[in-house]
């Protein structure tokens, strides 16, 4: 019923204009913030959605330091590390499970709580300082961090940070961003969608229901991922019957596989995309697939 009367309001801004959807959207991405500790502990059919939708073998600590909280993997030695960017109206702590199940497949995951982080400064931010911690002696982060396999990604507003900052940073390598909001919907937001210099891998994913197909619609998936720089593979699916608030930890085992891959060369989670029968494409809670290679 919540979910029908959502689509009602939606489609009834559309028609007045993109000027209502803004605060609409606003609203919307900020009702539901929390992400249930238990949402992984279901099953799917498909065996590399399932295998990555779990958590892994890792303990993991949590650390906060100067306003950045890192979930680092118990263990020694150095580990790819992901920055991850707020949707609209949240902060890193409302993600955490899926923060944890992240970092329990090895790597560093850095959030902060900016929850305005279109613009991928606060993100870079938040890189720098990690990686400060990374070079202080004594620090529990000390010669942890892989300079040489760092990652971003975001979702909805987050997706957006993600993205410019990506473009302003060559040091990230690989890109995931959940439910990139459409170009005029970016305008009218007076916010900024920088992809000019993205040429890394990168994984554009979105919800197939009511307010994620007004948010990203298909066709603005499309057109991004024709604008992104031709030098890198690029992967484009949407989660069939799933509603935006629902994308990131409902898409979050594809997430894991995407970056296990290009971070550690797994090649298990590699046939979830690119081998002659890429589990993506098979899979029925995914539609839309498409992948542009080199």
């Amino acid at each position: 019923m919540l979910n029908t009367l959502i689509c009602f309001m939606t489609s009834v801004m559309i028609r007045f204009g993109e000027s209502l959807l803004r605060w609409g959207t606003l609203a919307y991405c900020s009702m539901f913030p929390a992400v249930r500790q238990s949402y992984n502990h279901k099953f799917y059919p498909s065996p590399v959605e399932q295998k990555y939708h779990a958590n892994s073998y890792c303990a993991v600590r949590y650390i906060k330091e100067n306003g950045v909280h890192v979930f680092l993997p118990e263990g020694t030695g150095k580990m790819p590390m992901i920055v991850m960017v707020n949707g609209t109206g949240l902060k890193a702590l409302h993600y955490r499970p899926v923060f944890e199940h992240l970092a329990s497949w090895g790597f560093i995951v850095v959030g902060n709580d900016d929850s305005n982080a279109w613009s991928g400064d606060s993100a870079l931010l938040s890189l720098e300082v990690a990686l400060a911690m990374g070079q202080t002696p004594c620090h529990d982060l000390y010669k942890r961090i892989d300079t040489g396999r760092l990652g971003v990604a975001g979702h909805s507003q987050g997706s957006l940070g993600a993205i410019n900052a990506a473009s302003r940073d060559c040091r990230f390598k690989v890109l995931y961003a959940a439910s990139v909001p459409k170009q005029s919907l970016v305008q009218n937001l007076q916010w900024k969608c920088e992809f000019e210099n993205i040429n890394i891998p990168t994984l554009l994913v979105a919800g197939a229901k009511c307010i994620d197909r007004q948010i990203s619609p298909l066709a603005s998936m499309h057109s991004l991922r024709d604008k992104i720089g031709t030098n890198s593979p690029i992967v484009v699916s949407r989660l069939t019957g799933v509603e935006h608030r629902f994308v990131l930890h409902e898409g979050d085992a594809y997430m894991t596989a995407w970056l296990r891959y290009w971070l550690y060369g797994d090649q298990y989670a590699h046939t979830a995309f690119f081998s002659p029968k890429a589990e993506l494409f098979h899979n029925p809670r995914w539609q839309d697939v498409s992948v542009k290679l080199l």
